[in-house]
């Protein structure tokens, strides 16, 4: 009966080292504090006693994410806990777990790697990843390095599939919630503030978001266009679209799709304004009687340095097609000529010929035909 007694309190002891609470921090923190976020990465791997190369690449990963968390002002801790393996007494041989092993009193009494020499690889192990933190740049003052020696094994005390995986460390970030204050300084309480990191000096609502007057969705600010009308869309500086960009707010834009260049109304159409200029039928000539035509809009272009402009002659129907065209061309020439003697240079005007492509009037009737012989003028930026 002693005999038995015994064993039952050997396999106690054995069992009762599986549950201790040694996993819990000498501070109390990481285990009752009060945290935003809790982010674990996946574990790094020390099998061959080094970090093996897909844990280099997984290292890397985890540097840049908590990087990203200090780059939004987060305060974060990270404990890095390392974890080793112990040996058995036969190489040849796995061990499992304890909880599942057949005979706890035969593993109880298995020879083991020196305790101290866990604790210490355990030590190693983590260190190590809190170096490669620092030397990324992750300031030591939040890493926690914690040690937990043979505590807590992952499969087996031995070699599992020639991989010792008992050798890792886990890093695990902490994101620590703030105490109700202002953390951006716009008035406004953290557990209230629905806009976390305002700029300095911007005013903001009761929520803590910068003020948005027009109702845009851009931040006044930030807001080039600070009284756009409701509803009406906007690009990124907060001013309505202009798609065709003539200056003319899409809203307002009678004329969407204004090709580029052409001198536009207040309604974003283009401006064609026709010179009051007389042509005899098949003639090219400009007459004397509307010579004050050319000066006038001379005076205009003088007054207006920066805009050009395309002279569009047009013929009436009578002739053949081809030779319409030819005229028209001659007649947006001769007017182009008459603009440059009137001190307008040549790079500012272009001639173009339509012919009898685009009649004003019907060409059935002598006044039709007039009225079709003529010169257009498109204004150009």
């Amino acid at each position: 009966m002693k005999k038995y007694l015994l064993i039952l309190a050997l396999v106690a002891s054995v069992f009762a080292g599986t549950y201790d609470d040694s996993y819990k921090t000498k501070e109390d923190f990481f285990m009752n504090g009060d945290f935003l976020e809790i982010v674990r990465f996946d574990s790094l791997d020390f099998s061959d006693g080094s970090l093996n190369e897909n844990s280099e690449v997984n290292i890397d990963l985890i540097s840049s994410k908590i990087q990203e968390y200090i780059d939004k002002e987060k305060s974060i801790k990270v404990k890095i806990i390392g974890h080793a393996s112990e040996r058995t007494d036969n190489h040849n041989e796995n061990v499992v777990d304890s909880d599942v092993y057949a005979n706890a009193i035969q593993n109880f009494f298995r020879t083991s790697q020196d305790i101290n020499e866990t604790i210490q690889n355990s030590q190693d192990f983590a260190q190590d990843i809190a170096d490669t933190l620092e030397d990324n740049n992750i300031s030591k003052d939040l890493l926690v390095i914690e040690q937990r020696g043979s505590k807590d094994l992952s499969y087996a005390t031995g070699i599992y599939d020639e991989r010792d995986l008992s050798n890792r460390v886990y890093v695990t970030m902490y994101v620590i919630a703030p105490v109700d204050k202002d953390l951006d300084g716009d008035g406004v309480l953290y557990s209230e503030d629905k806009c976390l990191g305002t700029p300095k000096n911007i005013k903001v609502d009761l929520l803590g978001c910068p003020l948005d007057n027009d109702k845009d969705g851009v931040a006044d600010y930030l807001d080039e266009c600070l009284d756009t009308s409701i509803g009406v869309p906007v690009d990124g500086e907060g001013c309505p679209l202009d798609t065709d960009l003539d200056g003319v707010a899409d809203y307002k834009d009678d004329c969407p799709g204004t090709m580029q260049g052409l001198s536009v109304d207040i309604k974003g159409c283009e401006i064609i304004t026709s010179l009051n200029l007389n042509f005899d039928s098949r003639s090219s000539e400009i007459q004397k009687s509307t010579e004050s035509e050319i000066v006038e809009f001379a005076q205009y272009l003088k007054e207006h340095p920066q805009t050009k402009a395309q002279i569009i002659g047009h013929t009436d129907s009578i002739g053949r097609a081809g030779v319409n065209m030819i005229l028209s061309f001659d007649r947006a020439n001769a007017v182009k000529a008459a603009l440059v003697a009137e001190g307008i240079a040549q790079d500012r005007l272009v001639a173009v010929g339509r012919g009898e492509l685009d009649p004003k009037e019907t060409n059935r009737s002598e006044e039709g035909r007039l009225i079709n012989r003529r010169i257009e003028v498109k204004l150009l930026k």
